[in-house]
């Protein structure tokens, strides 16, 4: 059973990790950012998350007496990265990141396949683009952890940002997760995750499930992103519509590139244009 999340208290989660979860609780990060500190003798930090007084001293509180080997960021969305600069100062280290975005600048850019060495363990990157085109994963064999910060998590499904994401990406770096040796997950918020390959097939099905969705709402006359989102996602709390929208059109553009559905009016707002199925 994983420990209780209670904010801005450290727990350990295994030998080679450690979490303090952010008091920034809501739709989109659940309880809260997870920081986690990875290794022993040597750290990394992954996901510092907001720039908060609060757990800016609680992660150095827990990081004092380390070697601190970095700050990374699993993407550069605002609640995994902003810390990361402060903290670098403070703990006279690098940050790290798979590109600069967002406002984020790293220090040292991750490559796919790279790894972070510490004392008696080895981080692997991943990059699995699709929530976002600057998504890592980090691989700890020593464990066989893997930290899924956006990609996968137990307690909602990825949203695709329609600015930044891709639905064939997701999925490929889903089935890409398929093909590494995971005992347990690490979600860049809630709990652990302990069967990773049957959490990333639901995540695939969910996928596959969502498109059939959305071609059938277009197979019943319903022309716009928001009109299939009010259908499909109807069952869905209605303050997360607007994310929906982010991933309605990412399933959109994937069905239009497979020449399935077609743009029958193209306007500068995507939210506003209309699609419609090739052969109807």
């Amino acid at each position: 059973m994983s420990p209780a999340i209670i904010p801005e208290n450290p727990v350990r989660l295994s030998r080679l990790v450690r979490r303090i979860t952010q008091n920034n609780p809501g739709l989109l990060t659940g309880p809260g950012t997870n920081t986690y500190f990875i290794g022993e003798g040597s750290l990394l930090i992954l996901d510092p998350g907001q720039n908060t007084d609060a757990h800016f001293e609680a992660i150095c509180a827990e990081a004092e007496g380390f070697e601190i080997l970095g700050i990374a960021a699993t993407h550069a969305h605002p609640d995994h990265w902003p810390m990361a600069p402060r903290l670098a100062a403070r703990l006279r280290c690098d940050t790290m990141g798979f590109e600069p975005k967002n406002g984020f600048k790293p220090a040292v850019l991750l490559k796919d396949g790279g790894t972070i060495d510490g004392k008696g363990w080895k981080l692997r990157v991943v990059h699995t683009p699709g929530h976002s085109s600057d998504h890592v994963c980090f691989y700890l064999p020593e464990e066989k952890a893997l930290f899924t910060g956006d990609h996968v998590m137990g307690w909602s499904t990825s949203v695709i940002m329609a600015s930044d994401g891709n639905l064939r990406g997701y999925l490929a770096s889903l089935e890409r997760i398929l093909d590494l040796d995971v005992t347990v997950s690490y979600p860049g918020h809630g709990d652990p995750i302990r069967d990773t390959g049957s959490r990333v097939r639901e995540l695939i099905s969910h996928r596959h499930m969502r498109t059939r969705e959305i071609v059938s709402a277009l197979h019943r006359g319903l022309k716009t992103i928001p009109e299939v989102v009010a259908s499909v996602y109807a069952d869905v709390d209605p303050r997360l519509h607007g994310m929906a929208h982010n991933s309605v059109l990412a399933h959109m553009k994937a069905l239009v590139e497979s020449g399935e559905v077609i743009v029958v009016r193209n306007q500068p707002n995507p939210l506003d244009s209309e699609y419609a199925l090739k052969d109807d």
